[in-house]
């Protein structure tokens, strides 16, 4: 079964800036090194067993300030079906602009701010509240990364979602902060937040970015992880994504994938089709080949 992957970033080292990958930058992960090199459409569907059918390309640092850059060099060199998720700046003077430029751009579905630490506050001001209903307004999806732990920042969200009906939302990294949480206060915050997030309209939420809160995670945590999403959110919200290259810290992509199908074979064939492919299709409107 061939498989979408909604959550990929592709490293053009000669062409962009990504002040993030260089080692005197922040974050300062001692294992930086092992992703700071070039990776491609080309170097992904090698790493899939040529088993991919199509991805959603997230913003990767390519230049912040431009992100249209980035967008355009996707435009030039990916051939497989696609969509990509373009960098925005919230609180940017020139954000208005920058979101008419990008909607433009046909490959562009939506639009992603790091909330992380910063997730409340932002998503609470007026003025970013503005910018965001303007982005969906344009047509434009939100993509959200913030920490699912935090009760404030789901609180802030979801009071965007419910002022914004038109409002699309996907949450990226859903289900990893649910890692090595077994029988604590902490993990049953965590599964209040997922249920919230998924009792409301137009959310997705992408099952993916396990090494970013553990790189030694195993696929028995992750697997307690997914049963709980299984049994309590809708399947066709769900969607299992990589976070290639970064995956790799942990697992080769086509080990991380067989290891996805393994997981799902559980539940019936639509579901199954949903949550490798059908779903990420859907969400992001991505054409079929």
């Amino acid at each position: 079964m061939t498989f979408i992957d909604p959550h990929v970033h592709f490293f053009a080292l000669s062409k962009g800036n990504y002040g993030w990958l260089k080692s005197h930058n922040p974050p300062y992960w001692p294992d930086k090194a092992a992703i700071a090199r070039c990776t491609s459409e080309q170097s992904l569907i090698v790493a899939s067993n040529r088993e991919i059918a199509g991805f959603v390309h997230i913003e990767a640092g390519f230049d912040n300030a431009r992100p249209w850059r980035e967008i355009h060099y996707l435009n030039a060199h990916c051939h497989l079906p696609f969509k990509s998720i373009a960098c925005i700046d919230l609180t940017s003077p020139g954000v208005y602009g920058h979101i008419d430029y990008l909607a433009r751009l046909p490959s562009v579905i939506g639009l992603r701010h790091i909330l992380d630490g910063e997730a409340t506050d932002l998503l609470s001001h007026p003025k970013v509240k503005h910018v965001v209903r303007y982005m969906s307004e344009r047509g434009l999806l939100f993509e959200a990364q913030f920490d699912i732990n935090s009760n404030s920042a789901t609180a802030a969200l979801l009071n965007c979602i419910d002022c914004i009906p038109s409002l699309t939302v996907i949450i990226n990294h859903a289900a990893s902060g649910g890692l090595n949480l077994v029988n604590s206060n902490t993990l049953k915050g965590w599964q209040a937040n997922i249920l919230a997030l998924g009792n409301a309209t137009r959310v997705g939420m992408k099952l993916s970015g396990w090494e970013m809160q553990d790189r030694n995670w195993t696929l028995p945590a992750a697997n307690r992880v997914f049963q709980f999403l299984f049994e309590h959110v809708e399947h066709d919200k769900l969607m299992l994504a990589s976070n290639y290259p970064l995956c790799q810290w942990r697992l080769p992509y086509h080990t991380l994938w067989q290891a996805y199908k393994r997981l799902v074979s559980q539940l019936p064939v639509s579901s199954q089709q949903g949550l490798l492919a059908e779903n990420a299709r859907r969400w992001y409107k991505i054409a079929a080949k």
